[in-house]
């Protein structure tokens, strides 16, 4: 009864994550998304100072290789839908906004994706020694006169699924977030990690 309870939770959250980005993809103004860029673009430049541009700029040509030709087409595509005796002048607009803001919110998703690939450069070590030591002490405590901790270990689980859900909203929202957020987050991921490993079962 409890696994179809959380079952029924979990699918009625999915669903309503996937309600709210298509909402906010249908009303969102590409202003909103093109500031929220700019403002992250500041925080990481007084962090990184020039070496900002080259993320940016990495971003941009990976984005004029890969899809600029086919958004350009998408976007003489709307305007036709304007022009003529019956064309519709408002939905043309609405939809050149949703292409611009499409473009936008991929292009704001693929500079907070190069940014966490260059925390992830002392992240990853970071993870993997969190994940050793935990299987050190789980060891350890095979043999000695300590019971593991199923809490913990529950614990450990839980923040883990927060913090990637936590990890996969920076990625997604197209609002301005802290740039910081990110090594935090692989912080955060680096201790669950440690907390699920070293509370596991002494017989698994």
């Amino acid at each position: 009864m409890a696994t179809r309870t959380d079952s029924g939770w979990s699918t009625f959250f999915i669903i309503t994550i996937f309600i709210a980005v298509v909402a906010t993809w249908a009303f969102i103004p590409p202003a909103l998304i093109r500031s929220a860029w700019a403002a992250e673009r500041a925080e990481v430049y007084a962090i990184a100072g020039k070496s900002e541009t080259n993320v940016y700029g990495r971003t941009m040509d990976d984005l004029q290789k890969s899809l600029a030709s086919d958004f350009r087409g998408f976007i003489i595509e709307a305007e036709a839908i304007g022009q003529g005796p019956l064309g519709n002048t408002g939905f043309s607009r609405w939809t050149q906004d949703r292409i611009v803001a499409t473009w936008l919110w991929i292009g704001l998703i693929a500079y907070r994706l190069q940014v966490l690939m260059g925390w992830l450069l002392p992240g990853i070590p970071l993870v993997l020694a969190a994940y050793m030591d935990g299987q050190f002490v789980r060891e350890i405590r095979k043999y000695s006169f300590v019971a593991q901790s199923p809490i913990r270990h529950k614990l450990g689980v839980r923040v883990m699924w927060m913090v990637l859900a936590g990890l996969a909203g920076w990625i997604v929202l197209p609002v301005p977030m802290p740039s910081l957020l990110a090594p935090v987050l692989i912080v955060s991921i680096s201790y669950s990690l440690w907390l699920w490993v070293s509370n596991l079962q002494k017989r698994l």
